[in-house]
């Protein structure tokens, strides 16, 4: 019995043997662990192809200020992973039957050779470094927007300065020259003189100084001429608005006499009457008056009204026609130094564009002005009748419904040549004027508002 289980058993060895001996010259002589030791070596060389791959993959993106993820690289390390994972094959000891140990055999052969296969085909497919640039290329992003950091303090620091110089360059409006002789279309040395006035030379396409002749614009005024004392005028000159002529500048004179002295002269076939405030000083004494001085061509007619005086009277007044001209003449009072200031307003007899003539009795309206443009009004009116000449001062007050007025400081060369008014019509206040008679009289006025 045992002899026959050992032939038994002789007879399967033997067939065993001869069954593998069909495969090893069907397939080859097939060593696994050689087989899985050279893919073994074969993952590292590819590991490391591609941790070189990425260091130059990274360099480009470095260079190129970006960072990019390429889903294609983890998916190969994924899969690279994966492969990575040791294979295990079972092993059964199949003593019973021959054939399928053999089967098992040569399905782990054909699972070897699909893996081989596998890497084989992934050596193929792995990109090279120029085309993973490229694909790097073909999915990197827009550079963003470089932005500064708000909150560092340098930055706010020169955000600052640079809001305060934006500031002070708007204010400024740019900076120009603010003085006229550093500008380079004017005469420098010549116009830095005293009495000089700029006119444009065209020769040298400058402005320069040059002398004033005492023309204005407009055409300039004409027979004028400059002296001392500032502008002669030879003919009339006509002035629009109330104060037909007047002194700018105060008229000053100074005596240690007791003789009549003549403070102002004027011209007396030109104006027909003139309003003087004078002042006169000697030490700590003071004497202020107001005049009004009318003339008929022959004789002149003062009166003085409002007058104050600190300490003692210092002077008495006067006036004259002296060959063509009327004279204001002061009498001091003393030897002492006696200093005269006086201001003055001269009224035409005619010519006047504001004036008024009328040759009735009837009340006729001689001024008016909007009851909004003052509360207070100020007159010296003038009326003439040939060689008659009357003024009066005349002060109005209103409340916009009621006016009030006083009339004083009349002088009259003959009688009265007419009565005074006052009113209001719509939203004007009136002056108006009754003349005594039906003889052309003509009215001057001269208005000051308050």
């Amino acid at each position: 019995m045992n002899a026959e289980l050992k032939d038994f058993f002789s007879a399967i060895g033997k067939a065993k043997k001869e069954k593998e001996d069909e495969v090893r010259s069907l397939v080859g002589e097939i060593d696994i662990d050689s087989m899985f030791s050279q893919v073994k070596v074969s993952i590292e060389e590819d590991n490391k192809k591609k941790e070189e791959q990425k260091k130059q993959i990274a360099a480009l993106e470095s260079w190129l200020y970006t960072e990019v993820v390429v889903k294609e690289e983890e998916e190969e390390e994924e899969e690279i992973t994966e492969e990575s994972t040791p294979i295990v094959v079972p092993h059964e000891e199949i003593e019973e039957e021959v054939e399928e140990e053999i089967e098992e055999e040569v399905e782990v052969e054909e699972e070897v050779e699909e893996e081989v296969e596998e890497e084989v085909v992934v050596e193929v497919e792995d990109d090279s470094t120029v085309d993973q640039a490229l694909k790097i290329l073909e999915t990197i992003k827009s550079k963003e927007e470089i932005r500064e950091n708000v909150s560092d303090p340098e930055i706010i620091k020169i955000r600052r300065e640079l809001e305060y110089l934006k500031n002070l360059v708007n204010a400024q409006g740019g900076g120009g020259e603010v003085r006229l002789e550093f500008l380079d279309d004017v005469d420098r040395d010549s116009i830095k003189v005293d009495g000089k006035v700029l006119s444009y030379q065209a020769s040298t396409g400058k402005f320069i100084g040059v002398t004033n002749s005492g023309e204005g614009g407009g055409g300039g005024l004409s027979n004028a001429e400059t002296i001392s004392t500032g502008v002669k005028i030879t003919g009339d000159l006509v002035v629009t608005g109330e104060v037909l002529a007047s002194t700018e500048a105060p008229i000053v004179t100074t005596t240690t006499s007791t003789s009549q002295t003549a403070l102002d002269t004027f011209a007396h076939s030109t104006y027909a009457s003139a309003v003087y405030n004078i002042q006169a000083t000697s030490g700590s004494d003071v004497h202020l008056t107001t005049i009004n001085l009318i003339h008929d061509g022959s004789n002149a007619y003062i009166t003085e009204f409002a007058t104050l005086k600190i300490g003692s009277l210092l002077a008495s007044y006067s006036a004259d026609i002296s060959g063509l001209n009327l004279r204001i003449l002061a009498t001091p009072a003393s030897t002492n130094s006696t200093v005269f200031t006086l201001k003055r307003t001269l009224i035409r007899g005619s010519g006047n564009t504001d004036e008024v003539t009328t040759t009735s009795t009837t009340e006729t309206t001689i001024d008016e002005f909007s009851t909004s443009s003052g509360s207070s009004a100020v007159y010296i009116v003038q009326a003439k009748q040939g060689s008659n000449v009357h003024t009066s001062k005349i002060h109005l007050v209103h409340d916009g419904t009621t006016v009030s007025m006083t009339e004083f400081a009349k002088v009259k060369t003959d009688s009265s040549l007419g009565t005074f008014d006052a009113d209001i019509s719509g939203s004007n206040v009136r002056l108006r004027a009754t003349s005594t008679s039906a003889t052309s009289t003509t009215y001057n006025v001269n208005r000051t508002l308050l």
